[in-house]
């Protein structure tokens, strides 16, 4: 036997390149006999014939580690020429894809994150830093698989048992799997890899239904809405009046100047938002959560009254103890606090409230095209699956519907129903 042969990564790359020419080389050496090996091989043409040499060959992995591999041959060539065949097939089997950490850190994250409003930075690094980077972040992009995708939900869905403090819900594996999706995306336009390993129909989502937010019963929201005017803080009852009577969002509330509000014509435009990523700071865009978002929003009489005894020229409605500056999140969390405990008003957020201003246009007779419009969507999913749900309320409103077209059925004579149109 010979003695060890180490090869570097390099020069099993060089090797594995000539591999195919001495593959191909009909000729042998003479056969070695020194050894005294029985073992048969079969040659190419399908007959057996005594193997006359092993060798034992040392090769270094992808990872650093030395292997060794025997070969039976009629001869040294025979040997060589199979162990670099050998290491031809190794070589393509190795990953030529970035790890997925590298390729977060050096492209997805300076190329790419920084186009993102704040409040999707903060959730994509989550999503990065607590989960997809800890799972998958050390395997090549090419050798992910959608076992390993499947992995990733399962831990996700039963985060609790890894130390978080709860299981993620359906919708943020979805998120999750949506920016793992995109970062291939990315690196298949760019030629790292081929595909991506995200296969929806193979893939199991187990976490938990998300709770969608609640919209108020129509007696309770009449009940508060009476007795906001009663609030003795100026910035409490502004903001509770924002966000009964138009249904925006807590950033986008946080966001209007009085010099959007035109209360002559009745109405006010979003066109800017304070968002709250760190929760900590405040950090002002002078645009909306997408395109559709910026829009104009009715100011109804009765929000005209709260509105019209406190307007400025400009400055932030909700502002902290300088009104050109936007109220930090803390001011923010405790105007709704405190208000909310004055109104007695229990287990509702503030979104709440967008849920049930969009829930309460649906049941008036809008369209969903049409609430869309006024709540700033693109289009009318959210609508029809979020903001507008079947509830006793809305059920109820069409109670007369139902009564008068029975009544009609009933009052119709029995030869119209059996030949419409006279026919």
């Amino acid at each position: 036997m010979s003695e060890i042969n180490l090869y570097t990564k390099e020069q099993v790359k060089a090797i594995a390149e000539q591999a195919a020419m001495l593959a191909m080389e009909k000729a042998l050496s003479p056969p070695n006999l020194d050894n005294g090996i029985t073992q048969d091989v079969v040659a190419n043409g399908g007959e057996t014939m005594p193997s006359n040499h092993k060798e034992k060959y040392f090769y270094i992995t992808k990872d650093g580690a030395c292997e060794s591999k025997l070969f039976y041959g009629v001869s040294k060539h025979d040997t060589d020429a199979k162990f670099q065949a050998f290491l031809m097939e190794l070589a393509k089997k190795e990953p030529t894809a970035p790890l997925l950490k590298d390729f977060v850190e050096n492209t997805y994250r300076k190329s790419f994150m920084r186009k993102l409003s704040p409040t999707s930075i903060a959730s994509y690094n989550y999503y990065l830093d607590s989960f997809i980077l800890p799972l998958l972040g050390h395997k090549h992009m090419d050798e992910i698989d959608v076992s390993d995708v499947q992995n990733l939900y399962d831990y996700m869905a039963n985060a609790r048992e890894h130390g978080f403090k709860k299981n993620m819900v359906a919708d943020t594996i979805k998120r999750a799997s949506g920016l793992l999706g995109r970062l291939y995306h990315i690196a298949i336009d760019m030629d790292l890899v081929a595909k991506s390993p995200i296969r929806k129909t193979l893939l199991s989502n187990d976490g938990e239904a998300s709770s969608h937010h609640t919209a108020l019963p129509d007696d309770e929201v009449a009940r508060v809405k009476r007795e906001i005017p009663l609030l003795q803080d100026e910035q409490q009852r502004l903001y509770m009046g924002l966000l009964a009577y138009t249904g925006m969002r807590r950033e986008e509330i946080a966001g209007i100047g009085w010099e959007h509000i035109d209360l002559e014509q009745g109405y006010g435009r979003v066109q800017r938002t304070v968002v709250y990523p760190d929760g900590k700071r405040a950090i002002v865009r002078n645009k909306t959560k997408t395109v559709c978002s910026t829009r104009d929003f009715i100011i109804p009489d009765e929000l005209d009254a709260i509105l019209r005894p406190l307007a400025k020229d400009h400055g932030f409605v909700i502002h902290g103890r300088d009104p050109n500056e936007p109220a930090p999140p803390s001011t923010i969390k405790r105007i709704y606090r405190k208000a909310a405990q004055l109104l007695k008003i229990s287990n509702y957020s503030s979104h709440d409230w967008r849920a049930t201003f969009g829930t309460q246009l649906k049941e008036s007779g809008l369209t969903s095209a049409q609430v869309a419009d006024l709540m700033g969507h693109a289009d009318t999913r959210m609508v029809e699956t979020t903001y507008a749900p079947s509830r006793h309320e809305g059920i109820m409103k069409h109670k007369n519907a139902v009564n008068n077209l029975n009544k009609k059925y009933e009052q119709e004579p029995a030869s119209a129903r059996e030949n419409p149109g006279g026919r």
